[in-house]
């Protein structure tokens, strides 16, 4: 069913070895060209190296500033995502009320079981279940009027 493949190619042989041996001459040439030209002008090369390295930041942190160089850069879909995370932080803030909220009513809700296990009430028990009546209608219409 598989057959098994053979050929005479030399498995060590690669794209770029083969490219290499087919122009060492010219490789050879200009590395020694290099190599004559880095050992002459040791000084003037380094200057050009630092000299340039400045330019690059100026040019990098002066000319095209961070934020020209996004925008400029930005995918199309990213240019809508601006006021998503004035979304997402605003969604965060309002878990964070929800919990709060969720809190507070559940301190009340246990005031108000202390209070309900009395065996009498009295008038500032019955004004304290007010107050916890009206709280709850209050939370009650914001988490309606929230969705």
């Amino acid at each position: 069913m598989f057959k098994k493949i053979s050929s005479n190619v030399d498995p060590d042989a690669t794209v770029a070895k083969e490219i290499r041996k087919e122009f060492e001459p010219y490789f050879k040439m200009a590395a020694h060209t290099r190599n004559r030209l880095v050992n002459t002008y040791p000084k003037q090369i380094f200057i050009g190296m630092v000299a340039l390295i400045f330019i690059s930041a100026i040019v990098c942190f002066l000319i095209f500033t961070p934020s020209h160089r996004q925008k400029a850069n930005m995918p199309d879909f990213f240019k809508g995502t601006a006021n998503v995370t004035d979304q997402v932080t605003g969604g965060v803030g309002q878990i964070i009320d929800l919990g709060t909220q969720i809190s507070d009513l559940n301190t009340l809700r246990k005031q108000v079981e202390q209070v309900l296990k009395k065996p009498k009430l009295t008038h500032a028990d019955t004004v304290f279940l007010e107050k916890a009546i009206s709280q709850l209608e209050q939370s009650n219409k914001t988490l309606k009027a929230k969705k």
